[in-house]
């Protein structure tokens, strides 16, 4: 059987919610690719887990997800 965009996102943020992935990133283009952020930011709520959106230092923007808040320190 073929995997989903949503089995995609829901693997993965489950693993962050179950603890298997304390934290755990992906690049934005795979997200959009596997259904969007507006499917990630869904499901990462219904999990009550937390998104934060970054850009790595090549440049690629990149979505980090834990089960604690991200905080900007500067």
């Amino acid at each position: 059987m073929a995997e989903t965009d949503k089995d995609w996102v829901d693997r993965w943020l489950d693993a962050v919610r179950d603890g298997t992935a304390t934290m755990s990133q992906r690049s934005r283009t795979s997200i959009d690719t596997h259904g969007g952020l507006d499917v990630a930011i869904a499901a990462a709520k219904a999990r009550g887990v937390h998104l934060v959106q970054l850009t790595d230092d090549k440049g690629r923007l990149l979505v980090a997800a834990s089960l604690e808040p991200f905080e900007t320190l500067c």
